[in-house]
């Protein structure tokens, strides 16, 4: 606020000067691109790590399966990330 008024939260614009509460205001939600890029990347490495059971040109089974975890907690917090944001 410009005039460094105080508002309680259920007051959605300043008495004196007219602008609209800094809560009220939607912001503009970041991260959704990084959300969707990490559950491809989750899907892509359980994917790899399915053909790694049955085939000798992947990675070792272990290595695509810790790979994989590591993307689904990252998904995981990237998911709960965009949507407290919003």
């Amino acid at each position: 606020m410009s005039c460094n008024g105080v508002m309680t939260k259920s007051e959605t614009k300043c008495y004196s000067c007219g602008e609209a509460a800094p809560w009220t205001v939607k912001q503009k939600v970041r991260g959704k691109g990084f959300s969707k890029v990490a559950t491809v990347l989750f899907f892509a490495s359980a994917g790899l790590t399915i053909c790694s059971l049955f085939s000798d040109h992947t990675p070792p089974v272990m290595v695509c399966v810790a790979v994989t975890l590591v993307l689904m907690f990252v998904k995981s917090s990237a998911d709960q990330l965009g949507k407290n944001r919003t």
